[in-house]
């Protein structure tokens, strides 16, 4: 009997729902290892050998857990971010990257709006003023008829700009190939950051990571928002420098920040963003929802099917390998 095929697991969305493991059970793979992700590229090279493929967390997949992981044809991951993944060095050692972009959308965006609201009418403290019965009243600042800014014009930053209409806002939009038909459907004016910034009553982060855009929020474009904006990401922590943001909050130079993800994930106890003033921190939950995990489940397990049985997969990253 050939041995079994060992799949690794570090996406917890996958962990926790075992039920979507049945496709690949029929067709003789077996779970090798589980352990919620995204792990250190120590504990990836010890517990990679002997799998051949691997439904990802934000793991990082470097060159050197590649020359280490000889089994290894497959690396599904469970999102659409791929920087995490070097694509040459998959490619080289051809190790098939596939994605699921488009699935989690909804939930993302979703959970944007949930911030801008969450910001604007500052409910963590007012939440805290009604558990202490302090019945004071503190102004808001208007979300109905303001201006969005959203960095990132994809499958995501087109669903938030969708949710907008519904605030009847102003939509700025910056994206390096945006969607023009897409635009001219929703409403959304295509512009440059220096206009957003500018303008922009709620900016919203919604791009990949690049070599290009890292830290492309820094001192100077938080000294160029209005003192009344409010800065949301829910997109890659790295976007924003950090300790830029820290200071601009504490002197006040924009009104708030929420951000469900960080540069350091998780962060330390003691990392000096979790103190900030007038920012709301989520654990890197925007993606996580009933829908987004029943079809980005299903399409990581075609992902791995398809893969191994020749097929190219939709959502194939680095087709040269097949």
């Amino acid at each position: 009997m050939p041995d079994p095929k060992r799949i690794l697991i570090t996406a917890n969305a996958f962990i926790e729902h075992p039920e979507y493991f049945a496709p690949l059970a029929e067709a003789g793979y077996v779970i090798g290892h589980q352990e919620e992700g995204p792990l250190s590229q120590e504990r990836l090279i010890e517990v990679l050998p002997g799998h051949v493929a691997a439904i990802a967390a934000v793991d990082s997949y470097t060159a050197e857990i590649l020359a280490n992981a000889p089994d290894l044809r497959v690396i599904s991951r469970w999102g659409v971010g791929i920087d995490s993944v070097d694509i040459s060095a998959a490619t080289a050692h051809e190790v098939i990257v596939c994605n699921t972009p488009g699935m989690v959308s909804s939930s993302v965006a979703d959970m944007t709006f949930a911030l801008i609201l969450s910001l604007a009418r500052d409910l963590r403290a007012a939440t805290q003023r009604g558990a202490n019965a302090e019945w004071v009243q503190v102004q808001a600042a208007d979300v109905f008829g303001a201006t969005l800014g959203i960095v990132g014009f994809g499958s995501i930053g087109q669903a938030v700009a969708y949710r907008a209409r519904g605030f009847d806002m102003k939509v700025l939009a910056l994206d390096p190939y945006p969607n023009r038909e897409k635009a001219a459907e929703l409403g959304v004016e295509l512009t440059d950051l220096p206009q957003i910034l500018r303008e922009a009553d709620y900016m919203s982060l919604h791009c990949n990571l690049t070599d290009d855009n890292y830290h492309i929020i820094g001192a100077a474009e938080l000294a160029a928002m209005k003192p009344t904006a409010f800065l949301i990401n829910t997109a890659r922590g790295k976007l924003i420098d950090t300790q830029a943001l820290i200071e601009s909050l504490a002197n006040g130079e924009i009104a708030g920040a929420a951000l469900d993800t960080v540069e350091e994930e998780p962060p330390h106890p003691d990392a000096p963003i979790l103190s900030a003033a007038n920012c709301l921190i989520t654990p890197h939950n925007s993606f996580y929802s009933a829908n987004s995990v029943r079809l980005v489940n299903s399409q990581v397990v075609e992902n791995i099917l398809d893969a191994f049985g020749g097929r190219s997969t939709r959502f194939i990253v680095n087709p040269e390998v097949l």
